[in-house]
């Protein structure tokens, strides 16, 4: 009887969230200094955020009045059992048609802090971004409120005009320093207002929603306990600022001061090393922490640039440190390639999007989906056996920090460390790494990361940077081709296809769309398809004298 009654208030405690999203231009006036457009939902921008319970159904009608195709991915969201609504254009899905519309179908079986996004071209970085949190209904640690907190960059410059400065051979051109704003939380940086209570805890939820930028929170006169990173809780360790990288998320526990004499400053800082714009860098951006409206600002200079090391986090449920039984090792390269355009690659190859989704392809290929020649040789493809524990070795060759994410999976950090020095910080005095979807590898760092591969689909492993995405810095994992086959092949919503068709993408077949043949051969070209000319990346010892030149202009 008791079984029957806890059933029955989980069943009644679950909801069903639904969203019509008319995804269309808005112009956006950003505080008088200048108007751009920007992508947003019904008429709005920022795009106001999603909430739910754990155990909700989140359903979202997506209609799209753009000039080009759209989709929508949950970031951090695992979509074990139903891959085709992870959003990933051309990997996942065919994406949304001009005009048309898709319905994402979420059941929300995790916590935390996550956000939805675009995952076409770079459409992101023009604004398609948004908050989703998701409460749990047994939150282990308490606080009276919680504030949800949003960092963007927006820049003056619309996405393709960035990507053409950017995919430029000439480093005088490619490195020209482009300065972006701060949108903290829906508004601009200097105008935001915390509005805290005497003696309340809140839970501040920092999201990274950006395209580039890194972020660093702190707050003056207050101390931050940090709780959670992508949507993983964590035992609480005390810091007086946060680090959040493209993509990444975090939770922080405030206890607010007993008074309302003051207010006083947040900081929510810009980083990046990206490019070499010494008199911009960090960016620095302050809001407001106001106890009352009429008190004055009180200035205190204890708020330190620090960072929180992954290694030094552990995760609440104590899971041990993985052993490997599959190792793929990505050497993260950028350069000049032989179509004379600047690119990034994993092990030499630059991705390209195939002809049908990856996902169709590992559908309709029977046995041949096991083999990674069909999927075509620009999609870098990697086959998982199902339940394997992955190993993941990312080697970053470039002399400036990416943040990677693997879609599907949280992974376990299990050692960093400097390539060039082989001076390594091995994860040993903790046996329960922390796990997270998103780690940030400096230039000229490595880092070994460890997934259990429990969610058979199709799933994209890239740096978040989103510039960097369209310039070909990812890969694909096809996990356990047969358990996709025989698990979602029944699942595929009708529109999924409908889809598909409108566009005139087909829906079988290798990545050319040419049928059941295995080895493409010369076919093999998914435009474009450029490969190294010269590499203008750290590959270390000796290839940092090539950066000191290009960085000389």
């Amino acid at each position: 009887m008791l079984l029957l009654v806890l059933a029955l208030a989980c069943v009644a405690r679950a909801a069903i969230i639904e969203h019509h999203w008319d995804i269309e231009y808005v112009d956006y006036n950003m505080e008088n200094m200048f108007t751009r457009k920007a992508i947003g939902i019904n008429g709005k921008w920022p795009i106001p955020g999603v909430v739910a319970d754990k155990g909700d159904t989140l359903i979202i009608h997506a209609t799209n009045k753009l000039k080009e195709p759209t989709s929508l991915h949950s970031h951090g969201i695992f979509q074990n059992g139903t891959n085709f609504y992870d959003g990933a254009a051309m990997v996942t899905e065919c994406g949304i048609p001009m005009n048309g519309t898709f319905t994402y179908t979420i059941e929300l079986n995790q916590a935390g802090t996550y956000w939805i996004h675009s995952h076409f071209k770079s459409q992101t970085a023009d604004g398609l971004r948004t908050s989703l949190v998701i409460r749990d209904p047994d939150e282990v640690y308490e606080y009276d409120d919680e504030i949800i907190l949003p960092l963007e960059d927006w820049f003056r410059e619309p996405a393709k005009t960035l990507i053409k400065q950017f995919n430029n051979p000439d480093p005088r051109i490619r490195f020209k320093p482009i300065v972006p704003y701060a949108i903290v939380g829906g508004t601009c940086a200097n105008s935001k207002r915390l509005h805290l209570a005497p003696g309340k805890t809140y839970r501040i939820r920092l999201l990274n929603i950006g395209a580039s930028f890194d972020f660093h929170f702190s707050m003056e006169a207050h101390t931050l306990r940090l709780i959670e990173v992508d949507g993983v809780m964590v035992k609480e360790r005390v810091t007086h600022g946060v680090t959040v990288g493209t993509g990444q998320r975090a939770s922080i526990l405030v206890t607010a001061l007993n008074t309302t004499d003051n207010n006083y400053v947040f900081h929510a800082d810009m980083y990046t090393d990206l490019l070499q714009m010494p008199r911009y860098n960090p960016l620095n951006f302050t809001g407001t922490i106001e106890y009352s409206p009429k008190a004055r600002i009180k200035r205190v200079r204890s708020a330190m640039w620090m960072n929180i090391n992954d290694l030094d986090l552990e995760p609440l449920d104590a899971e041990p440190m993985l052993e490997a039984d599959q190792v793929v090792t990505l050497d993260a390269y950028s350069g000049v390639f032989s179509d004379q355009s600047f690119r990034h690659s994993f092990n030499n190859v630059t991705y390209a999007v195939p002809q049908i989704p990856t996902l169709l392809t590992a559908l309709t290929m029977g046995d041949y989906a096991n083999r990674t020649e069909v999927y075509g040789k620009q999609t870098d493809t990697h086959i998982l056996k199902h339940l394997n524990v992955v190993e993941i070795v990312v080697n970053n060759h470039d002399y400036y920090s990416h943040p990677f994410h693997l879609h599907g999976h949280v992974f376990q950090v299990i050692e960093m460390g400097d390539l060039r020095s082989k001076e390594r910080r091995v994860k040993t005095a903790l046996n329960t790494p922390v796990k997270r979807d998103t780690v940030v590898i400096g230039g000229g760092h490595y880092a070994i990361l460890r997934f259990r591969a429990d969610n058979p689909g199709v799933w994209l492993f890239h740096c978040h940077i989103d510039f960097h995405i369209m310039l070909g810095l990812q890969m694909t994992f096809v996990e356990a081709p047969d358990k996709i086959q025989s698990r979602l092949e029944h699942k595929l919503p009708d529109m999924y296809r409908e889809n598909c068709v409108a566009q005139g993408i087909r829906t079988t077949g290798n990545a050319l769309g040419g049928g059941d043949a295995i080895d493409l051969g010369d076919q093999d070209q998914i435009n474009p398809s450029p490969y190294p000319d010269q590499f203008e990346s750290a590959d270390p010892p000796s290839g940092w004298t090539l950066i000191s030149y290009i960085l000389q202009g």
